[in-house]
């Protein structure tokens, strides 16, 4: 008796409108065997809703190791697309099915015969055209996406938090603040393990870490998906996002036994590795009682040079180094770089005040309008003069100009005064508001990059 083994495959629901269904072919298998007295039912291999493409299928998996175990004679299936649909995974498991003795039939393409050189060939043949097949597919599916995407479409129900479906288009709504408030608590703390927190207690949203950093880096909220930049209304101010991408990349993890102020900001200035924090141990004077004083100190060190020998970079550098060199150069230096700065932009400056100046005017003239103060001619034709001042001006100098008024207003603190009453998370967010690196090199030159 041939042990007979029925598998099914079944990818989309057009398939089972167009009479492909998981019912069909078993029954179609059935009676296959029945009008066989030969033929003997092993067992049933169902994959849903996966494709022909894919060589990984549960069940498909499960088939090739009861082959592998010698527990079947014979394979069959409706045609050779529920089989497979691609060439090289078809000629791999070929493999392992002559190694056990194995034949398959498709039921309903009888002419596909692999007993012979010549059916082997026409199999392999109708594989080639079966991958086109669907290479294509998924070419027409895909450029049915690129269009979506163009014209501002949602590819499927699934809507980040803050969005709802609106004629197929995605809106902010009742919960956009909501994802505000968690973009700004994450830029204030750094962590992920407190955002999470912060999101279950005053929202009530239970995620995971994986999920909250999708979130976090979705550019959807400031209005842009894949080659789109205008897909849907920004919830996320561009700064905010951006600095968030920034923070992600240096993330606290918690769980720790050791709290770092610098933690994510020290570079290795050598191979370009963040400098990890860890605790030096230093033996003190022996006690009366005999026992010895044992004094831990915060440091950071390069990996790839202590621990891994390919930086030059190995010395250790104190943490409390770092922080008494910046109180002492962070003024000095952040006054020195907003004055550099302001003399190579100032051309783009300038540029900047005319521009929020036009667009005040267009503002103004926008207001009289609605005001019933001028008639719609007179809004047409001065608002036509502004467009050509602003295009005017745009065309002048197109380089972005950095906000500095940030570090302007950091300047102002007396932070000097009140520093050794902060926690260290404190004076983490404190240095984490204004610097991006601190960069150090093996002979422990230190120099500060700001945001």
């Amino acid at each position: 008796m041939l042990r007979v083994a029925i598998y099914i495959r079944v990818s989309t629901d057009k398939q089972v409108k167009d009479g492909d269904s998981m019912r069909d072919q078993l029954a179609t298998g059935q009676k296959y065997i029945d009008s066989h007295e030969n033929m003997i039912l092993v067992d049933t291999y169902i994959d849903d809703g996966i494709s022909g493409q894919k060589l990984k299928r549960d069940d498909f998996q499960r088939l090739i190791d009861d082959v592998r175990a010698g527990r079947i004679d014979l394979i069959i299936f409706t045609r050779l697309d529920r089989w497979f649909r691609n060439l090289r995974h078809y000629l791999n498991t070929q493999d392992i099915l002559d190694k056990h003795g194995v034949s398959w039939t498709a039921i309903e393409q009888p002419y596909f015969d692999t007993s012979t050189p010549h059916g082997r060939a026409f199999v392999n043949n109708s594989m080639i055209w079966a991958e086109l097949e669907a290479q294509n597919d998924s070419d027409r599916i895909l450029g049915v996406f690129d269009d979506k995407v163009d014209n501002g479409e949602v590819l499927s129900g699934s809507t980040p938090l803050g969005y709802t479906i609106v004629n197929k288009h995605l809106v902010p709504d009742d919960d956009a603040p909501t994802a505000v408030a968690i973009f700004q608590y994450y830029r204030k703390t750094g962590n992920l393990s407190m955002t999470l927190r912060y999101m279950e207690s005053e929202f009530g949203l239970v995620r995971s870490a994986a999920s909250l950093k999708n979130m976090l880096t979705n550019t959807k909220y400031i209005g842009e998906f894949r080659d789109n930049k205008n897909y849907c209304p920004a919830i996320i101010d561009r700064d905010l996002f951006f600095d968030v991408q920034r923070l992600l990349k240096i993330n606290i993890k918690s769980g720790k036994k050791h709290d770092y102020i610098f933690s994510g900001l020290v570079v290795c200035d050598d191979c370009d590795h963040i400098m990890s924090g860890c605790q030096q141990r230093a033996r003190g004077r022996v006690r009366a009682d005999g026992t010895r004083i044992i004094y831990k100190y915060s440091v950071y060190r390069c990996r790839q040079g202590v621990n891994l020998h390919r930086c030059p970079n190995r010395k250790l550098v104190f943490e409390t180094t770092l922080e008494k060199m910046l109180l002492e150069r962070i003024r000095p230096e952040l006054e020195n770089y907003i004055a550099e700065y302001e003399v190579a932009n100032l051309p783009a400056l300038r540029t900047d005040a005319k521009r929020r100046s036009v667009e005040g005017k267009m503002q103004k003239l926008k207001d009289l309008y609605l005001n019933d103060l001028i008639t719609m001619d007179e809004f047409k034709l001065d608002r036509e003069k502004l467009l050509m001042q602003l295009e005017k001006i745009n065309a002048e100098d197109s380089r972005p100009v950095k906000d500095l008024s940030y570090l302007k207003n950091f300047l102002k603190m007396d932070f000097e005064s009140v520093y050794d009453s902060l926690s260290i998370p404190e004076r983490r967010e404190l240095w984490r508001s204004i610097v991006k690196e601190i960069r150090v090199d093996h002979d422990k030159n230190i120099h500060i990059i700001f945001l």
